[in-house]
């Protein structure tokens, strides 16, 4: 009994000072009171730096992969200033590690999960390369003290161990010396800024200093691929693989190449092996997902993104990809609106809807209705149009495979001329960045020339089309045309052939900038060259400059404008035009408003024109 009481007695007197003067220790080895325990929150430490260029460096890096990192300056227990890098404010630790686990994973970068005070994050963020740098102030008296060695401070300790009050520990500095972070990081940097042979040789020199890095090798591979390094690449990958025929990264590597070569078949086979060889693996279920979205099987990137999700439900790319695949394959819902005006005072109005959905996995449907009303007054030497024409058509699209659609469709009109419209064609993405298409459309309403509406005119064409992007950077577009015009009960009117060549060039992508030129030729042949109730262009040659400009004002609004400057050959002066276009993303609401103005409309009897439409969506 007596022992018990000397116990209490020195818990009392001796230890319960010292645990009352001592101050709670955060995982990263900050000094902090009870009452500020309550308002701290749990950041992804990521990497820490003593030069201030490499440490903005690694900002700018991670801000390119679509982080938004900060800067916090902290003082290790040597009185030493370091530039910490971290991600997010999280109010639970668990939260904190499931976001470092997906950054781990996307970047291959280690972290620390480690917590501290709204008020020291506050006080220590760097916002810019020129803000101040912030003064260590002691927990205990709140004077400067970059040591941490103040006689003062040590005598409040009683006992208390003096690293409490370091707010970066041992471990965080050792993070910051790490080479090999240091070196990846750097060689990261240097691919983004342009400095590719000089990354390369950096990532070559580190796998010359550690062979047996895996991780690293399979970056290395994939930055060659990246750069277009296939030959070094492919050599590289086969060295691997005669070592280990069953390397997991080893196979992800061939299957990436495969892809660039458009053996998505063979490709989806590799991955298939690999989720043989290793079930439920993350890594290859993502890789799946994402090659089935980019080779055109909507169905199976349905499926891998769910079970990705299902294994992650905190992964925000996924949920976005699985999100945008559904919207376009969900029954849509389109309400299109525009009014043309042409300098002879000739008004053409369309009021049009259209409904899409898919009908089976491999069948989408749409159906659409317009009404066009054309009315020009009576005028001297002009006579009048007073037109309504209705257009009814029904199109069926079919995925024979996962480059290859069918297109057929059948439609009716009145209001001009009465007849049944048809259409045939398909689709074709020749490679993952272009695409070519025909069509044969068979009677269809001619509108684009308002004086065309008096004497039933219409039309059928041929046309055939190339679209491609390259590299996110250089675009062509390649489409000829070639037409029959009909007159008054199936009279020939006479034919017009169409070509046009676009070359584009982006010059910058956030905001979106790009420039073009294109060049157009038309011709027109009378049938009959005694009979001309109207006149159209003969001949056309134009050469055309425009620039077109993008911008997203919120997460939810998309500014454009577009414009140029054009010369035809037929004619003495250039023409331009321009306009600007705002659309809304509201969900499963989406709006658009357009519109244009041009000094030449491109008929007969030239003049300037107006256009302006708008539109709304909904998807079901």
């Amino acid at each position: 009994m007596k022992k018990a009481v000397a116990v209490l007695l020195l818990f009392v007197t001796v230890l319960l000072p010292v645990i009352c003067a001592t101050p709670l220790l955060a995982e990263d080895g900050a000094a902090v009171s009870v009452a500020e325990k309550s308002e701290r929150i749990w950041t992804v430490r990521i990497s820490s730096f003593k030069q201030a260029d490499s440490a903005w460096d690694f900002m700018s890096y991670l801000k390119g992969e679509g982080y938004n990192p900060a800067m916090v300056y902290l003082y290790d227990g040597q009185g030493q200033g370091w530039r910490v890098i971290q991600l997010g404010d999280y109010p639970t630790r668990s939260q904190a590690r499931a976001a470092g686990r997906l950054f781990k994973k996307k970047t291959g970068l280690d972290y620390l999960i480690r917590s501290m005070s709204v008020a020291l994050l506050e006080e220590r963020t760097l916002e810019s390369l020129r803000s101040p740098l912030p003064v260590r102030k002691s927990a205990e008296t709140g004077a400067s003290n970059a040591s941490g060695n103040s006689p003062a401070l040590k005598k409040k300790l009683i006992g208390a161990p003096e690293s409490l009050f370091y707010e970066l520990d041992q471990r965080d500095v050792l993070l910051a010396a790490d080479e090999r972070q240091q070196n990846l990081i750097l060689a990261r940097i240097m691919i983004r800024r342009g400095y590719v042979e000089d990354g390369l040789r950096l990532y070559e020199k580190m796998l010359r200093s550690t062979p047996g890095d895996a991780d690293l090798r399979e970056e290395y591979i994939g930055a060659l691929i990246d750069n277009g390094e296939l030959a070094k690449s492919t050599s590289m990958i086969q060295e691997w693989l005669r070592r280990d025929p069953r390397s997991p990264a080893a196979l992800r590597l061939v299957a990436r190449l495969r892809l660039l070569s458009d053996d998505y078949p063979t490709r989806v086979k590799t991955i298939d092996y690999l989720l043989r060889l290793r079930p439920g693996d993350i890594d290859t279920i993502s890789s799946k997902a994402y090659s089935a979205q980019q080779g055109g099987d909507w169905l199976g990137a349905v499926e891998s993104f769910s079970e990705l999700i299902d294994a992650e439900p905190d992964n925000y790319e996924a949920r976005q990809a699985l999100s945008e695949i559904l919207m376009d394959r969900r029954p849509k819902l389109e309400q299109i609106s525009s009014v043309s005006l042409q300098s002879d005072e000739s008004i053409t109005t369309t009021f049009g809807s259209r409904f899409s959905m898919q009908l089976t996995d491999l069948i989408r449907g749409e159906f659409y209705y317009a009404n066009t009303r054309i009315y020009r007054p009576q005028q001297d030497g002009i006579e009048k149009i007073n037109k309504d024409v209705n257009q009814a058509e029904i199109l069926l699209k079919k995925d024979f495979n996962r480059v290859f659609t069918g297109i057929v469709g059948i439609g009716a009109h009145e209001g001009t001329s009465d007849g049944i419209s048809a259409a045939l064609g398909f689709d074709w993405r020749i490679h993952d960045s272009g695409s070519f298409s025909a069509m044969i459309d068979y009677d269809n309403p001619w509108l684009d020339e308002p004086s065309a509406a008096n004497y039933e005119g219409r039309y059928s064409q041929i046309s055939l089309t190339y679209d491609g992007f390259y590299d996110d950077t250089w675009g062509l577009y390649l489409n000829g045309q070639l037409r029959e015009y009909q007159l008054e009960s199936d009279r020939n009117y006479g034919a017009k052939g169409i070509y046009n060549i676009i070359l584009t060039r982006r010059l910058l992508a956030d905001p979106d900038l790009y420039v073009s030129y294109s060049f157009y030729r038309s011709f027109f042949k009378y049938d009959d060259d005694n009979y001309k109730p109207f006149e159209v262009v003969e001949n056309e040659s134009i050469h055309t400059f425009s620039t077109s400009f993008s911008k997203s004002i919120s997460e939810n609004i998309v500014f454009q404008a577009s414009g140029g400057i054009r010369m035809d050959e037929f004619k003495n002066s250039p023409s331009y035009f321009g306009g600007p276009s705002l659309a809304f993303n509201l969900g499963r609401f989406k709006l658009n408003f357009d519109y244009e103005y041009s000094s030449d409309s491109g008929l007969a009897g030239g003049g300037e024109t107006q256009f302006v439409s708008g539109g709304i969506g909904y998807v079901f």
